[in-house]
């Protein structure tokens, strides 16, 4: 499971160091439900990618992105995980004395496979 978290320059170190070492906890206990292998997440899963935003962006100071393999469990009730995911990562950014705009994207896609067989 990917992340992509997308800050201002406004947006301090510190608070970046906490979404950091807690968001793919956070990530990993809202996305994880029941149903066997493919629901099964470890922190250590979820990737994270930090980037800045332009200058010239006008949007949130804080972005995330998440982008998570649909299942009927969590296709189910995506508006709940977003809000739970917002509402864990806005009390981190809030527990540093800051605040910011937050901006909680979930992407639940489908992955398939592509068969290929060579002929001869």
């Amino acid at each position: 499971m990917n992340a992509t978290i997308i800050h201002k320059t406004n947006v301090s170190s510190e608070v970046l160091d906490n979404l950091a070492n807690k968001l793919p906890s956070i990530l990993a206990n809202a996305l994880e439900v029941p149903g066997g292998k493919l629901a099964i997440l470890k922190p250590e899963q979820v990737s994270l990618e930090f980037s800045q935003a332009s200058p010239r962006d006008v949007g949130s100071d804080i972005k995330i992105m998440v982008f998570a393999r649909s299942i009927v469990p969590r296709s189910s009730k995506e508006k709940d995980l977003a809000r739970e995911i917002l509402e864990k990562v806005i009390s981190l950014s809030t527990a540093s004395g800051e605040e910011h705009s937050v901006d909680i994207r979930l992407y639940l896609m489908e992955i398939g496979a592509a068969e290929h067989s060579r002929s001869i």
